[in-house]
């Protein structure tokens, strides 16, 4: 690390041209750093030193730069959307980290260089404040994220919503007030398909696609198997009829211990399949695929005679 950045270092991830001015940098030297390399210009305003930043991964890079734009923000605008989902901490389905989002009540609206301001309805119920910003609340921010996507992607932010604490209520108390705007009947489809038992976005996603297609009949969520004395074997993410479980597997749950966590995954397939159990498992990439996890459930339904 040069000189120049150890000294840009000691501000965080993100830091203001003011801050960096009140703890001792000058303009040039902020220019300099900016040429040689040593920083990052985040937004306008917003700047991180470069080697920290390039550690981050993509949302947090987003979460830091949504931030940035709040500290810069002179109206009562409210954080919204995708940056609003990002700071509750929903995860998302191709969420779009060009633009930070803000909402004020009102008609209009307007686009900046990289930042989108929505004039919309917006009640008291709907506003909260997250760490000293104000935010939408997790069912607002999921209503208006599934508005402007796909069902998939509406799905998605909807049962993220529902898996951190928001109730089902409070997503129907939000599509009521919001009455008529675009992409309100998206969002309306996704919360009435939306369940609060799927275990994480890989599965939403899955559930989504399946429910496109006829030939696939949707699946039981998260049913217990046990063995004919009682005993526990497995609770899967999804199941047709008892013969034919359906895993999503996102590879998380092997980053630590990954040889005795898939020794133990294996013990389990097998005690399923001791029970009459076909198992069919997919993952992100099979997802990505065009086709490729309607084969793998077509194969496994024939496969158990469905």
């Amino acid at each position: 690390m040069t000189r120049h950045a150890e000294r840009c270092d000691r501000f965080g991830r993100v830091f203001t041209r003011r801050q960096a001015l009140d703890r001792g940098l000058s303009d040039a030297q902020i220019h300099r750093g900016v040429r040689s390399g040593d920083l990052t210009r985040v937004s306008r305003g917003a700047l991180a030193q470069s080697e920290r930043w390039a550690e981050l991964a993509a949302v947090e890079r987003y979460r830091a730069t949504v931030l940035a734009a709040v500290g810069r923000c002179t109206t009562g605008a409210v954080v919204s959307h995708v940056s609003a989902a990002v700071l509750h901490s929903l995860p998302l389905l191709r969420p779009d980290f060009d633009a930070v989002h803000f909402s004020e009540d009102g008609r209009g609206g307007g686009h900046r260089a990289h930042r989108i301001l929505h004039r919309v309805s917006l009640a008291p119920a709907d506003v909260s404040v997250l760490d000293g910003v104000a935010v939408t609340t997790p069912a607002r921010t999921a209503v208006d994220v599934a508005c402007l996507g796909s069902f998939e992607q509406a799905v998605c932010v909807l049962e993220s919503a529902l898996r951190s604490g928001v109730s089902a209520e409070d997503i129907d108390d939000v599509l009521a007030r919001l009455g008529k705007r675009r992409g309100i009947g998206v969002a309306r489809r996704g919360a009435a398909f939306a369940d609060d038992r799927t275990e994480s976005i890989g599965e939403s996603w899955s559930r989504a696609q399946m429910a496109s297609w006829p030939d696939i009949p949707l699946p039981r969520l998260q049913h217990e198997f046990r063995t004919p004395e009682g005993l526990f074997v497995a609770r899967t993410d999804f199941d047709r009829d008892g013969v034919l479980v359906g895993e999503f597997d996102g590879m998380v749950k092997y980053a630590k211990d990954a040889s005795d966590a898939v020794l133990a995954e294996r013990r389990r397939e097998t005690n399923l399949h001791a029970l009459g159990v076909h198992v069919v498992r997919w993952t992100w990439s099979d997802s990505r695929r065009p086709g490729a996890l309607h084969r793998l459930l077509r194969q496994g339904l024939e496969r158990v005679g469905r």
